[in-house]
């Protein structure tokens, strides 16, 4: 933690996880020297940071690659990363014997012949944000600690912390996650999706390579993403009815290993469990509004939802992008970043899409979670259709890449 020398700042981000140390990041790497920055973060966050184990990856999308080339992130991360090189898409039922992949997207297919996504552990990530963060002079880190209280006034916002200390800013961001206290501490509603399923996370080892495919079996419980990692390991994030999850999870590892296998099927030979399994709740939340004067939500604490084949972190990292964009565009006008005129274009650029993404996660798990036969066979078609239509194809692909609709110049590779 550095020490609090100065207490009045352009920007104040609550929150030390991937969205806040990202748009910290971000603002230092692109306009060096334009904003002083404090990071306020409930946990200890050192230079090297004793990480809970945490076997959770994130498949980030082409456009999110193409940021972290542009801010100095992805240099570091490529070692550990896996490209997918090619989807498959299944919907079967639990015991059918085999699943004939109904819909399959290579790389080679993809409007630049890139891979749509790489596959990177959660915590690699993490510790990359906060090695280039070090010893930024424009950076305060304020740790640990939490904002007690924030009062907006005409020029700055007053924020009064756990530990006494008072900071004043243009503009708080609130980074705290999907129960973000700064969004209730504003009074900003959210659009609530309330789920009895869990997400199951778990690292496995294979017998058999995967050759860098990334399989999607839909299920009577929800989608069964197995993500390929580097070296003979995959990612499951498995999303199971709560009270069932329980059942498996305090079973034992024999257990486990036989319902993963059940699901899994015998493409990959034998399996080995690399890390603990962890379920973690699937509620989905959309705040309704993004922005006020003088504040900003940022990541889950704006839209923690229910992604098919885990998509949250990516849109997280869409919101950095937007929202740096914004901030600096602003600064270079002159512009009060704080104002709710600059705001609104970030609440603009990012609510739309937050906002549909939610509705078609909350179609699509409808649509597939169940094991009605005669709507298996209306998906089946509905795959069958989009894998022999080329235009379908491309537009999904470009989906799955982070390269449609209104684009940020960063996910497209530019500096801003």
């Amino acid at each position: 933690m550095n020490a609090i020398e100065n207490k009045r700042f352009d920007l104040v981000i609550c929150g030390g996880s991937f969205a806040g140390l990202a748009l910290a990041r971000t603002l230092t790497a692109l306009a060096p020297g334009a904003f002083s920055i404090a990071i306020v973060e409930q946990r200890s966050l050192t230079d090297s940071p004793n990480l809970e184990a945490d076997a959770r990856t994130v498949a980030l999308t082409a456009s999110v690659k193409a940021m972290l080339e542009v801010i100095g992130i992805w240099q570091s991360l490529a070692p550990n990363s896996q490209p997918i090189l090619r989807i498959e898409l299944t919907d079967s039922a639990l015991d059918a014997p085999i699943r004939p992949s109904l819909l399959g997207f290579d790389a080679s297919e993809a409007p630049d012949g890139q891979p749509t996504a790489n596959i990177v552990g959660n915590a690699e990530l993490l510790r990359a944000l906060l090695s280039v963060l070090k010893d930024k002079p424009d950076l305060t880190f304020i740790a640990p600690d939490s904002v007690e209280s924030f009062t907006v006034t005409a020029g700055a916002v007053e924020i009064s912390l756990r530990s006494a200390a008072t900071l004043q800013a243009k503009l708080l961001i609130a980074a705290d996650g999907q129960n973000s206290a700064l969004r209730r501490m504003a009074g900003i509603q959210t659009a609530v999706w309330p789920s009895n399923k869990v997400g199951i996370v778990a690292t496995v080892e294979i017998e058999r390579p995967h050759q860098g495919v990334a399989r999607q079996h839909f299920l009577p419980a929800g989608p069964f993403a197995i993500l390929p990692m580097t070296g003979n390991r995959v990612s499951i994030v498995w999303t199971e009815d709560k009270k069932e999850a329980g059942r498996i999870l305090e079973s034992g590892r024999e257990t486990l290993l036989e319902e993963l296998s059940r699901r899994m099927g015998p493409e990959l030979g034998t399996l080995s469990l690399l890390s603990d399994a962890k379920a973690y709740p699937l509620t989905m939340t959309l705040a309704r509004e993004f922005v006020r004067p003088r504040l900003a939500l940022l990541g889950d604490a704006a839209h923690a939802l229910h992604w098919i084949a885990g998509q949250g972190l990516n849109h997280g990292l869409k919101d950095v992008a937007a929202l740096s964009e914004t901030l600096i565009d602003a600064f270079r006008l002159g512009l009060d970043i704080g104002s709710i005129g600059v705001l609104k274009r970030y609440e603009r650029w990012r609510r739309f899409d937050s906002a549909t993404s939610a509705f078609a996660a909350a179609a699509i798990n409808t649509l597939f979670s169940n094991d009605s036969m005669a709507l298996r066979m209306i998906r089946s078609s509905g795959l069958r259709t989009v894998d022999r239509v080329g235009r379908l194809k491309t537009f999904f692909m470009k989906e799955a890449a982070g390269l449609t609709g209104e684009v940020p110049k960063l996910l497209k590779g530019q500096t801003v």
